[in-house]
């Protein structure tokens, strides 16, 4: 019956085709085979008949392959190709081919195009590394197209010149790569693809004007690609070849703070107007920022972890085109209104969205037309090193900004349905926010790993942070990491095993929802050796998660248990204070096994008098711990998502809580919170990540999510004489729900810091930097060493909540760093305290003027911390200590 009500349902003779465009129901697997999904309900039959048909004839004067069935399994039928010669193969990918079905050899039944990644991994992967426009000895011009009909060079004098110079036809060689050999004379002309080919999205012969994926220089906006030399006076600066990186030890001394380039400098007054927001920023010597970076050098920070600077498509690169708001207001209101007004044409945005994955963004570039770029940010790279840091790249492989036939695509307008993920009908996925890259296609793959190697190699940069790499597998993130792993100073000019890798592993995503456990997760890292952020960390020192809805939500550090904020909104705190005291412990242990490197091994006694693995402890359902070694875990408070730390703080002190006295929470209660919850990550196994402006008490003003906020919402004052709280409620677009609670807080003086209260959390912050530089009792790597150096002993007999004791040591050294969450000053009592212990030298009062009040008792074996506090002491010569 089903046979039946299908025929009569689709009832179409066999001398038309169906035009559905985007449909693309057949899978091409290798050579051998292809999976194609039925119409629902079909019945295959003995009368069944599976073709190839070139989908641009009637099919009268078709030739049909016959495709004859292997199985067929519930809503798919696998088809044979494996009698197709592999000059036929070669010949049916560069048409608009279609699986026809038909009933009788007379009925049309279905008709859909093809799938053909599968087929072009196995049979058309291309190996060499010289893809894109190289012009050194000579100029070499290639391109992986194997499904085009044809592709033609247009080469123009100049970026602006609309009639090319010439065309060229190109050579197709094997796997599908178009070669257009030129010579040296064509150096720094740009460049376009005309790649002719069968357009699955449209159901068409399209032929597209595109870019190329592996440009190494553009033109304004990515209109074109550039023919460069990487080692002409064009693109390289004096000095480049001898440049020297600041000395790192090893990867376990890293440091990391995150930085956008505009809210490096766009507000920098001491930088002439055209450099303001750019890479050629990072040169001025005598610029607050610089200045302000270069003391945070000195005192141990080593590297700067910059946001996207790779091409992306949200902001324009012509800068006489540019609105941009800057203040100042009349009211709170008006700052955001005025900046969604201009959001489409102002500078400003974070830059998750490439377009080129190898070519540096021309908006942050002083002349955004041409190789320039590429000098300028060698430039800033030497700059960065010449004041003592390493830099780290934000990458952006797992979407691109647009797709298909949309302006700023480019794989698609290539080969088509390769380089994204699509279900089984050909549709992109976009669960990234844009066009889902499909990493597990090899070419895909090769182009990331290309992508990297040329990033580090070019631009001799230190680091790559990744967004989300659970839209990766982990065999896609080792290859990554064996291929920069093997970079050499000799070969490369850089060397690989002092290049830190990290990045998000959050569950979820296209590639998550098939491959859960084949996905890059935090779930999934345990011996990956990339870093992942620890959410678990900071969610317990701060509360909540990084969620709006989560905002008034306390953590150890935000007055859980001692200080709660009676906040209609605090979600998951419980009302009764015997249960916020057992959150509060719980939260106790979730901190001990971030600070002991999210080792999976390590092993510790829980708030209940329990000894357990720290991957046994549950936190919201899964286990807290999952690194093999500390370099796996990157320990933080903030970043550039969500609400930074000095927000959150605002959010979650107490603010009209009538239950105490004065109602809210003061400005110096609230910078010791913050400057409590910064110490955690400072002072942990693992690396230190620190969202830029968060040691001068940088404010958002609320802004949960200022990736379009302009520069206005993220600007930081490098001089430390405001936070720039209360200049203006956060963007409607994001936070319109959210402007009854802030608005109070933003008005509210007792909210407010003074230039002092930033300097001292600078300050703070500095001791942070140099203790732990000072001792390899904070670069722990390997579970072993975790484990034999490290110890909590706060509840030996019982656990206190709000109190966390860190007892660190090695032959020459004992470090003991206690934290006290409570409001009030405690007692701290051990048997360890009967010892000499003294203030760490680096970490005294002249950091924290509250450390004069810490009380020693070595008779009494105690120690009285001052409340919301973070104390080190140091007792040093104790090899014959028995710990």
């Amino acid at each position: 019956m089903r046979k039946k009500s299908w025929s009569f349902l689709c009832l179409v003779f066999f001398y038309c085709l169906p035009a559905i465009a985007g449909d693309a129901r057949a899978k091409w697997i290798d050579a051998t085979q292809l999976k194609l999904k039925l119409p629902p309900g079909f019945y295959v039959s003995a009368s069944t008949q599976f073709y190839f048909v070139d989908g641009s004839l009637p099919l009268a004067q078709n030739t049909p392959i016959n495709l004859p069935v292997i199985s067929v399994q519930g809503a798919y039928a696998w088809l044979s190709t494996a009698h197709i010669k592999k000059s036929n193969i070669d010949s049916l990918i560069r048409k608009p081919l279609k699986v026809v079905i038909t009933a009788n050899n007379r009925t049309l039944l279905d008709s859909t195009s093809v799938q053909y990644a599968g087929l072009l991994d196995s049979s058309y992967f291309y190996e060499g590394d010289d893809l894109g426009a190289n012009c050194e000895s000579h100029c070499d011009v290639k391109l992986w197209a194997p499904t085009a009909q044809n592709v033609r060079l247009h080469l123009f004098r100049t970026s602006t010149d609309e009639v090319p110079a010439a065309i060229l036809e190109g050579d197709r060689l094997d796997q599908g790569v178009w070669h257009f050999p030129l010579s040296r004379s064509y150096e720094n002309y740009f460049y376009l693809y005309e790649v002719t080919s069968f357009q699955p999205l449209t159901n068409k012969i399209e032929t597209y004007l595109v870019t190329d994926p592996y440009s190494k220089s553009l033109s304004i906006n990515g209109e074109k690609s550039q023919l460069v030399s990487l080692t002409s006076s064009n693109t390289t600066p004096q000095g480049w070849e001898s440049l020297q990186k600041p000395a790192l030890n090893s990867l376990n001394d890293s440091i990391i703070y995150e930085l956008h380039l505009r809210d490096f400098s766009a507000n920098e007054n001491s930088i002439p107007p055209d450099y303001r927001g750019t890479y050629l920023a990072f040169t001025f010597e005598r610029a607050s920022g610089v200045q302000h970076l270069k003391d945070l050098a000195d005192a141990g920070l080593t590297h700067v972890h910059l946001l996207p600077f790779n091409d992306f498509g949200s902001v324009n690169e012509r800068k006489s085109e540019w609105d941009n708001y800057q203040g100042p207001s009349s009211n709170l209101q008006e700052p955001q209104s005025l900046i969604g007004g201009m959001r489409t044409s102002d500078p400003f945005n974070w830059g998750y969205d490439p377009v080129h994955y190898l070519t540096p963004e021309g908006s942050y570039a002083v002349d955004a037309d041409g190789a320039s770029r590429v000098k300028e940010v060698r430039e800033m790279v030497a700059a960065i090193n010449n004041i003592g840091l390493r830099v780290v790249q934000d990458v952006v492989l797992n979407h691109t900004y647009q797709g298909g036939a949309e302006p700023y695509s480019v794989f698609d307008k290539i080969v088509p349905l390769y380089y994204y993920r699509v279900d089984e009908e050909g549709r992109t996925f976009k669960s990234s926010c844009c066009n889902d890259t499909a990493s597990e296609h090899r070419m895909m793959e090769k182009l990331m790993i290309d992508s990297v190697l040329h990033w580090a190699r070019t631009y001799k940069l230190d680091g790559f942070r990744f967004d989300l790499m659970s839209f990766h597998s982990r065999g896609t993130m080792a290859r990554i990491r064996d291929a920069v792993r093997g970079l050499t100073l000799q070969n490369d000019g850089v060397d690989g095993s002092k290049i830190l890798l990290y990045g998000e592993g959050w569950s979820f995503g296209s590639f998550f929802d098939s491959n859960p456990k084949e996905a890059m997760t935090i779930e999934n890292s345990y011996g990956t050796e990339y870093g992942f952020f620890n959410d678990r960390l900071r969610d317990a020192v701060r509360g909540g998660t990084t969620s709006a809805a989560e905002k008034s939500d306390q953590g150890f550090a935000t007055g859980l248990y001692f200080d709660f904020n009676e906040e209609p909104a605090n979600r998951n705190t419980p009302i009764y204070l015997e249960d916020q005291r057992g959150k509060l412990l719980h939260l106790g242990d979730v901190i001990k096994v971030g600070l002991a490197g999210n080792i999976a091994e390590f092993e510790f006694k829980e708030h209940l008098g329990h000894t357990i693995r720290a991957n046994d402890l549950k936190f919201r359902g899964a286990p807290v711990a999952f690194a093999n070694e500390a370099l796996e875990t990157i320990n933080y408070v903030s970043a550039h998502d969500g609400y930074g730390l000095w927000d959150a703080v605002q959010a979650k002190a107490p603010f009209n809580n009538y239950n105490r006295t004065p109602s809210i929470a003061s400005s110096e209660e609230r910078r010791r919170m913050h400057q409590l919850a910064l110490s955690i990550p400072m002072l942990g196994q693992g690396l230190p990540f620190i969202e830029s402006g968060t040691e001068l008490l940088r404010s958002k003003n609320g802004d949960q999510d200022s990736y379009d906020s302009g520069d206005f919402f993220n600007r930081i004052d490098w001089k430390g004489t405001t936070n720039y709280w209360g200049a203006g409620l956060p963007p409607a677009w994001k936070n319109l729900n959210d402007w009854a609670f802030w608005q109070p807080r933003l008005m509210a003086p007792e909210m407010k810091v003074s230039a002092a209260q930033i300097q001292r959390t600078k300050e703070y912050f500095k001791g942070l930097l140099r203790v732990r530089q000072s001792s390899p009792l904070f670069k722990l790597n390997t579970s072993e060493a975790i484990a034999q150096h490290l110890s909590f002993i706060d509840n030996e007999t019982s656990a206190e909540p709000g109190l966390i004791a860190m007892l660190l040591k090695n032959d020459s050294e004992a470090l003991l760093v206690l934290f006290n969450a409570s409001r009030e000053a405690r007692t701290f009592s051990n048997a360890k305290l009967r010892y000499n212990w003294k203030l760490h030298p680096l970490f005294d009062e002249a950091v924290d003027p509250l450390l004069s009040q810490v009380v020693l008792q070595p008779s009494q074996r105690l120690v009285q911390i001052p409340g919301r506090t973070t104390v080190i002491l140091q007792l040093l010569n104790n090899a014959n200590r028995n710990y």
